[in-house]
């Protein structure tokens, strides 16, 4: 009753002076029990962080807990330790190439599954090497902390960028070359 409450009570507040307003849910971190997911039918979107290699399960298992809505992810990310710094973040790869072959099937993987909607890069810059608030130091960003852009990652990007539409009509197939994953490196 309470998920259901915490999901129904600000949709329908903001239905009310806004009808036409999206709501794209809460961005679970984690699907921990299928419970989680009462009052989906308060949303136009359901929204979830997935940090993996393949995006693809995690959509499955909400499709799977009887949601029928387009899902969309909020986080993810691949950190590499040959350049910036020192922390892979929560999915280590082992290069920054690798990071652009990564960056570019999960794109992809998103976009070819019927609920996929999209997904949201965590984040712009690499985090500083003496850590945010909460001492994460991960080399996850777009850019390096001197706003240099990452090449390689960039070219990933690229890729998936011409692709995506191609991919989410059907039309192609999304990538199947998968990045060199590494244990999560985080201090």
């Amino acid at each position: 009753m309470m998920v259901c409450a915490y999901q129904e009570i600000p949709a329908k507040a903001c239905r009310k002076v806004d009808p036409n307003h999206l709501i794209l849910g809460m961005r679970w971190a984690w699907i921990s029990d299928p419970d989680l997911v009462t009052g989906w039918e308060n949303m136009d979107v359901f929204s979830i962080n997935c940090y993996a290699v393949d995006p693809t399960p995690a959509i499955q298992n909400i499709v799977d807990l009887g949601v029928d809505l387009p899902v969309m992810i909020g986080e993810f990310h691949f950190g590499a330790l040959d350049a910036g710094p020192d922390s892979t973040g929560l999915e280590g790869v082992v290069s920054q190439k690798d990071r652009g072959i990564a960056y570019r099937y999960y794109c992809e993987h998103v976009a070819a599954h019927p609920n996929g909607v999209g997904c949201h890069y965590f984040q712009c810059y690499d985090q500083f090497v003496l850590g945010r608030f909460d001492g994460e130091n991960y080399n996850i960003g777009l850019f390096d902390i001197c706003s240099q852009p990452y090449p390689e990652l960039f070219e990933g990007v690229r890729a998936a960028s011409e692709e995506i539409y191609n991919v989410m009509t059907g039309e192609l197939a999304p990538v199947q070359e998968k990045a060199c994953s590494i244990p999560m490196i985080a201090f």
